[in-house]
């Protein structure tokens, strides 16, 4: 829109300055007229628009029209194990950090220099640095540097989630399946409360009780839960299943039969029916493996979420038979 503006008002000011230049003569030239006796001042000079001003013209413009904007800081959504960091530094360049924790005193960590391309629409970058980052104590630690030559990719999903995808997942196992979501701007209020047992975290959600497995093990995978927090209508349970993250979730029954926060597209997707008749949706990278199940029961919308570390992360699920016990221990 500025752009046809600009060149409207182009247009506008060569008319006016032709029509300047083609004054009518005097009626009788050879007679000088009262006003050619007068003596005069100098007449200002407006400068003469060329075609090479029109194109300098064009080309501001056109830096003008809107791009993405890629600046913020994005993570993903279910975990929040992974922030996404990036700043806009000059023309279409911009600075990516990225940190992964795995644990506590681990990290997976990426520095890049990404350049946005109009022509593809997607923030390309080159000799990126891959390191992982081992802390011994808060303040020491050892880096073990993987890459230092990575490429890859940024892109926009149509609903505003950040695709990333990288030519070396071989080493960083990012292949483009996760999605992160864009964080607010800061000072806005954080939606999440903390609370002392999933129960709790149901009651001050607003949908009742909330029942999840108990610490112990259960066909040979030990369950461990240690964290609950809750927000208007929806409650969660956060904690581990062997060596992999688990996240359960209870919500109202509303717009969305989807309360898992998981946004991501798997290849493989199936249907089990549990005991008290109500049917679990599974979703997974490999069939039969679930990393992320919902489902309904009365008013209630339910998910659970499994996110398996180290380099079998993107091909760990749960099998069925262990799914079957878990989905009928939560309420």
């Amino acid at each position: 829109m500025k752009k046809k503006s600009v060149i409207a008002l182009i247009g506008t000011l060569m008319l006016s300055l032709a029509a300047c230049g083609n004054t009518a003569p005097a009626e009788n030239p050879a007679e000088p007229t009262a006003a050619e006796e007068a003596p005069t001042e100098a007449p200002e000079t407006t400068p003469e628009t060329t075609p090479e001003d029109t194109d300098e013209v064009i080309e501001e413009v056109e830096d003008i029209i809107d791009k993405p904007d890629w600046t913020g800081t994005y993570t993903e959504p279910v975990s929040g194990r992974c922030n996404i960091n990036i700043e806009y530094l000059s023309g279409d360049d911009h600075k990516v950090t990225v940190r992964w924790a795995s644990s506590a005193f681990e990290s997976a960590n990426w520095e890049m220099t990404a350049t946005y391309y109009d022509s593809t629409g997607l923030l390309e970058y080159t000799g990126a640095k891959y390191y992982v980052r081992t802390y011994t104590d808060e303040e020491n630690y050892t880096d073990d540097v993987k890459y230092t030559d990575g490429a890859g990719e940024f892109w926009f999903e149509e609903n505003g989630m950040l695709g990333w995808r990288s030519a070396n997942s071989d080493v960083d196992g990012v292949t483009g399946q996760t999605l992160f979501e864009r964080l607010p701007n800061v000072g806005m209020a954080n939606p999440w409360s903390e609370a002392d047992s999933a129960d709790a975290a149901g009651q001050a959600a607003g949908v009742g009780g909330f029942f999840v497995p108990e610490n112990k093990e259960y066909n040979g995978h030990m369950v461990h839960l240690s964290s609950y927090r809750y927000m208007e209508n929806l409650a969660e349970a956060e904690g581990s299943i062997g060596s992999a993250d688990l996240i359960i979730r209870k919500g109202l029954k509303q717009e969305s039969t989807d309360v898992s926060g998981d946004y991501n597209n798997y290849p493989y997707n199936w249907t089990f029916e549990s005991e008290d008749g109500f049917v679990i949706n599974c979703y997974g990278n490999v069939e039969g493996k679930t990393k992320k199940a919902i489902w309904l029961s009365d008013n209630f919308s339910y998910s659970m979420n499994i996110y398996g570390q180290g380099d079998d992360g993107e091909l760990y699920g749960l099998d069925e038979d262990l799914m079957k016990v878990l989905v009928e221990l939560i309420q």
